[in-house]
């Protein structure tokens, strides 16, 4: 089993901007640094995050001003990992494959950060295996496709999800003919670019492909040579087929010599029994958290906008979000370990999925937060029920931990939201009462 240091994988440069900053000037900072992405560092209540283009995007498809402070805006907290911690470490803590860990020192301090590609592809083959899932390859062959004629706009809000950071441009026969990138909207944003001019007065011309028939070896040094981050691959008439990055092409072929090099024929058969399990499961994959079986941060993004989008079009009853985040859960895992901070993850979700309601949607936002969406609930409702599983959970005996705490937040949609205010909300209202002393449920301002 491999025993690497996690700092034998860090990136050890890492672009970093302080909440306290506008939005404007992390676009300044990914673009001058030629980045999709920057850690924010904050001193209030969450230590570390990240903002990417492609929550930029999302920001900018809902109008949102660039001009805002980073702290007035929702952006994903990260975990964090100390430095002399181990890769498997790492392997057993990380839950989110779109964003990537801090790595810290003993003051908690930012010296590294790695991504969940670069960690499973540390390990051990065997291990490898077990944690790759089908859907990140099929995705990772899809492409996003756009008239050249359409405006910048419409194509950067095909890239408003972390899966997909180009959009291929076609002419009016159907023909690839030029590329935008996240990259590029980047730049668009720093620039101040007019987004409702045609998409092929900024697009990279020619595509730059390559053939399906083409050698690994050639493909690599292709990208290589071009500093690509991505090949566009064509059949034999010249139609766009595909893409697939240079992680992702060189992971596929780690894990053809781990297949050929480590197992038997009955463990290849057995192997092909289980990706074919994973390929008809994959849907479910892609919503679920692998750890605690209940939905995942991606999940609740889009039943969160489908109730949105249900309240306003309807004009129905509201809705109210309950998020919640369990007392001193750095401080169990460190007592006891991270498998007993596991179970206790494990234990709070299975508690919830047998308390709830069937139309509530239940799901991990990631590390120890959870948040609850409770369909046609006003907030004083909504309130109780908060009160009633803290209540539930205060009174649990956590398995080789013992008693465990919440805090809760709690938000009604109102009708001038939008999904950035309503979560941001409901966050500060739980970081409140962290704050007044824990254990405690705290309703939001409205």
């Amino acid at each position: 089993m491999n025993t690497h240091n996690i700092m034998d994988i860090a990136t050890k440069k890492v672009l970093t901007i302080s909440e306290d900053e506008t939005i404007i000037d992390a676009i300044e900072n990914m673009y001058r640094n030629n980045h999709r992405d920057v850690v924010v560092i904050s001193q209030h209540h969450k230590k570390f995050g990240l903002l990417s283009a492609a929550d930029l995007i999302k920001m900018k498809k809902s109008g949102l001003s660039f001009s805002q402070k980073i702290s007035s805006i929702l952006y994903p907290s990260m975990q964090t990992i100390h430095k002399g911690s181990s890769v498997l470490d790492a392997v057993n803590m990380i839950n989110n494959r779109n964003t990537p860990m801090c790595v810290v020192d003993d003051e908690e301090k930012l010296v590294g950060f790695v991504s969940y590609h670069d960690i499973i592809s540390s390990i051990d083959p065997s291990v490898m295996l077990e944690r790759r899932y089908i859907g990140e390859i099929l995705i990772g062959s899809e492409i996003k496709k756009a008239s050249q004629e359409a405006s910048l706009c419409d194509v950067i809000g095909l890239m408003d999800d972390s899966m997909y950071d180009s959009v291929v441009l076609t002419d009016e026969n159907g023909r690839s003919v030029g590329i935008i990138t996240t990259k590029d909207v980047i730049r668009f944003f720093n620039e101040n670019v007019d987004l409702n001019q045609e998409a092929r007065k900024y697009m990279t011309s020619p595509l730059l492909t390559v053939d399906y028939n083409t050698t690994i070896k050639d493909a690599l040094n292709f990208i290589k040579d071009k500093h690509f981050k991505r090949l566009i691959i064509t059949n034999s008439d010249g139609s766009t087929i595909g893409q697939i990055t240079q992680e992702e092409l060189l992971a596929r072929i780690y894990s053809r010599w781990a297949e050929i090099m480590r197992t038997s024929q009955d463990k290849l058969e057995e192997n092909m029994k289980l990706l074919n399990e994973k390929a008809s499961q994959y849907e479910m994959k892609c919503v679920t958290d692998s750890l605690t079986g209940i939905y995942n941060r991606e999940k609740f993004e889009i039943e969160l906008n489908s109730e949105i989008q249900r309240v306003k079009r309807y004009s129905s009853d509201a809705f109210s979000i309950i998020f919640f985040d369990i007392d001193n859960f750095k401080k169990i895992n460190d007592t006891f370990g991270h498998a007993a901070g596991d179970r206790v993850l494990k234990t709070i979700a299975n508690i919830f999925k047998c308390t709830l309601r069937a139309t509530d949607v239940f799901a991990r936002w990631g590390g120890e937060e959870f948040v609850i969406i409770m369909s046609h609930t006003p907030l004083a409702n909504a309130t109780i029920a908060a009160e009633k599983l803290r209540q539930r959970i205060e009174k649990e005996q956590m398995e080789g931990v013992g008693s465990v705490t919440c805090s809760f937040g709690v938000s009604e949609f109102l009708e001038e939201d939008d999904m950035q205010s309503i979560i941001l909300r409901v966050d500060d209202a739980m970081y409140r009462a962290k704050k007044e002393g824990k254990n405690r449920v705290v309703c939001a301002s409205k």
